[in-house]
């Protein structure tokens, strides 16, 4: 492959002696952002750019697809560009994430460039509710104002088949290893992308128009057509949260008491760097009411944690063991030589961009692990004074992912918990993740997410390229959601009950 910094001086040469880098249009200031129409020329320096980033960079980049595959599909992009003469800023950001989605890692993704981000704040492109897939069906959760009711069903979108719909943008929606049954997770709602996958891929997919007519399969089996005017991303964000503050981890908790002897703790998120907290600060009261109050079992519900900062996560683990000990056994980074790519790259963490080599000890396939000094992950983990040692079950599903998957499959591997729900995404053996990169590219404004380390959990046995199974099977089914029950719960309060 062609290095990028000889690349780019090489196409220097040709843009300034080639016809204008935009088409340009009678109409061009009436163009959306994503409309704007790139040459090949600047795609292949995008491309170029992304694919030597990933390949020096990503420390799974053939973790599970292989390198003849990926070189493919960069290749494709650049070939479609050549057919068509240029492709449009909108139609590059798919095929990037297309390939991306192909590595197969939760944390590598494509971010919105900024211009397309500013007019969804100022064009509607998203339904006015909130709905999420249950068994294949997607089923209204928040009807917001649009007069259909919870339990709804929306069957069709614009005269598309919704199933058709999600059929197209899976492959757009990235997983860890074989871990796709979790794309349905964020079909409706994802705060990862800018808004569900149906709506955030769609409006670059499909002619959007303001007003959607959405086909309906009504709780009591009667079918409609029923229009609807689509709304900005705020207003979406609002249905989603529904009251909410926000999505971060000082606003996911909630802790309530059960009977006289258990208690429930519910936690949403780990992200604990929007708007960070002392994890300790949220997580000793509880804690401490549960052992002040003698109460013996522990329901915790991770079910809508999708991960998210370390800190948050060792804190809880803290407060639920009995002896030290650690999450993971070692954390690897590809490579300490970012030369020539730092102009492009950006992440909270400056230290990674020029990589302090005695922090690191080389291993023999030219990658490096991380010495335990410089990772709570990999530290050992002493019991809190407020822990809780009692019966701990802990409720699973397919939204787990990254941290909360990485707490799961300790807690299951020493015994400490029964998980109860259903099979979990992310990677049980240890995901990509830690510190990202944003990686800037330059013609497009597109901005992608690269992952600068590899976990590896500090557990005996897990299952290749998979979650975490619960040890007691109880999934969500569409009957139980619309009708308000709930089996995962149900199946911890009758294990307390048979004490």
């Amino acid at each position: 492959m062609p290095n990028f910094k000889i690349l780019m001086t090489s196409l220097a040469v040709v843009i300034g002696t080639s016809a204008p880098l935009f088409a340009q249009s009678s109409t061009a200031q009436d163009m959306r952002p994503q409309d704007r129409i790139l040459t090949p020329i600047q795609i292949s320096t995008d491309i170029a750019l992304a694919r030597e980033t990933y390949e020096r960079i990503h420390p799974g980049y053939t973790r599970y697809t292989s390198q003849s595959a990926l070189d493919t599909a960069w290749d494709a992009i650049n070939l479609k560009a050549e057919s068509k003469a240029g492709l449009s800023l909108g139609s590059l950001y798919i095929e990037v994430q297309n390939v991306l989605a192909q590595i197969r890692c939760d944390h590598t993704k494509t971010e919105l460039p900024r211009a397309i981000a500013k007019d969804r704040n100022i064009t509607p492109v998203y339904l006015p509710l909130a709905w999420r897939v249950v068994e294949g069906r997607a089923i209204i959760e928040n009807p917001g104002e649009t007069g259909l009711v919870f339990g709804d069903e929306i069957t069709s979108i614009d005269g598309r088949a919704i199933n058709d719909m999600m059929d197209e943008v899976r492959p757009l929606i990235p997983v860890d290893g074989d871990t796709g049954f979790v794309r349905d997770v964020h079909m409706g709602a994802s705060f990862e992308f800018m808004g569900g996958s149906i709506d955030h891929f769609g409006a670059l997919l499909w002619d959007i128009e303001p007003t959607a007519q959405l086909g309906i399969k009504s709780v009591n089996g009667d079918r409609q057509t029923v229009s609807v005017d689509r709304v900005l991303h705020k207003d979406w964000k609002a249905l989603v949260l529904d009251g909410k503050e926000s999505s971060d981890f000082p606003d996911a908790v909630t802790f309530n008491r059960i009977g006289e002897t258990a208690a429930y703790l519910r936690i949403d998120s780990f992200v604990n760097y929007r708007n960070p907290v002392k994890p300790d600060k949220i997580y000793d009261p509880i804690f401490s009411a549960i052992n002040a109050e003698g109460r013996e079992t522990l329901i915790l519900d991770l079910r809508e944690n999708g991960g998210g900062s370390t800190d948050a996560k060792v804190r809880l683990f803290a407060h639920l063991i009995s002896e030290k000990d650690r999450l993971a056994r070692e954390t690897r980074i590809k490579t300490l030589d970012h030369s020539g790519l730092e102009t492009y790259l950006s992440t909270w963490d400056k230290r990674v961009l020029n990589p302090n080599k005695f922090g690191f000890t080389k291993n023999e396939s030219g990658t490096y692990s991380l010495r335990k000094v410089f990772s709570d992950d990999l530290k050992s983990v002493k019991p809190d004074r407020n822990a809780f040692t009692g019966k701990l079950l802990v409720l699973t599903s397919q939204s787990n992912g990254s941290a909360s998957t990485a707490l799961l499959a300790k807690l299951q591997d020493m015994g400490r918990a029964t998980l109860i729900g259903e099979e979990t995404g992310g990677s049980a053996e240890g995901p990509t993740a830690g510190v990202l990169f944003t990686l800037k590219l330059p013609e497009s404004g597109i901005r992608t997410r690269v992952p600068v380390f590899q976990d590896f959990n500090a557990i005996s046995t897990f299952t290749p390229n998979k979650g975490v199974s619960p040890d007691i099977f109880a999934p969500m089914t569409a009957e139980a959601f619309i009708n308000g029950d709930d089996p995962a719960y149900d199946a911890a309060l009758a294990l307390i009950d048979q004490e």
